[in-house]
């Protein structure tokens, strides 16, 4: 995955909460929702308070809450894509200009540069095999499939203008849908040599993930993992 959430150590419980929100989004009641319930139990194992998580489950009961993505460019042809959910995008707008100030990036419109794809996850039917599961796949109308043996999914992988037609395909297969989640993927990947450019992209980075509002980042850095760990 090209986004923050979960790679790089945020202060604790940050990075549960956009996962416990997006999860919630789908459907708040905790016993009908498998993966709301997982990733409930995970947080409160790192210490995140019944308080914090509540506000999660219950963010999208606000007519407020509002969802908003950031375009915003670097040096070196860095850009990214920011998704964010909060009761007041101007306020995270603002929170994000104070950073992009600080390392001197800036807003821009980069979604031209990258193809939105949607990963559409599936509970699979007990013991499966592996030829099932790649005729399944065919007749849900992709070639492009996860496995997660352990859990029993099978998670689809599909352009976004497609999902309509692959969603209704997965209805008539009888398979229940888990969760359907977003992501960008660049259309050109930057390499990014200049150290002080790496640096700056590290903090940013590092920044974001510790604003609860950001939900995930999109980036087209190739190098990003290298950048992190020297960080």
């Amino acid at each position: 995955s090209s986004g923050i959430n979960a790679e790089w150590p945020l202060r604790p419980g940050t990075m549960w909460i956009p996962k416990i929100r997006t999860a919630a989004k789908v459907d708040s009641n905790i016993e009908r929702n498998r993966e709301l319930k997982r990733l409930v139990e995970s947080a409160k194992k790192e210490g995140v308070s019944q308080g914090v998580i509540q506000k999660a489950i219950t963010a999208w009961e606000s007519q407020d809450f509002k969802e908003h993505q950031f375009g915003i460019q670097g040096r070196e042809g860095f850009t990214a894509l920011i998704d964010c959910a909060s009761t007041s995008i101007k306020k995270t707008e603002n929170d994000i200009q104070t950073l992009l100030r600080r390392h001197n990036f800036k807003y821009a419109s980069v979604a031209f540069m990258y193809n939105k794809i949607k990963d559409i996850e599936c509970q699979l039917p007990e013991n499966i095999s592996e030829d099932d599961i790649e005729e399944l796949a065919l007749q849900c109308g992709t070639e492009e499939f996860f496995v997660d043996h352990e859990n029993n999914k099978i998670t689809f992988i599909i352009d976004a203008e497609e999902e309509r037609e692959v969603t209704n395909e997965i209805k008539e297969c009888n398979l229940d849908v888990i969760s359907t989640s977003s992501r960008y993927v660049p259309i050109e990947l930057a390499s990014i040599s200049e150290s002080d450019t790496k640096k700056r992209i590290a903090m940013f980075m590092k920044s974001l993930g510790e604003l609860s509002e950001v939900e995930d980042v999109h980036h087209n850095v190739e190098n990003m993992d290298e950048i992190m760990a020297a960080s």
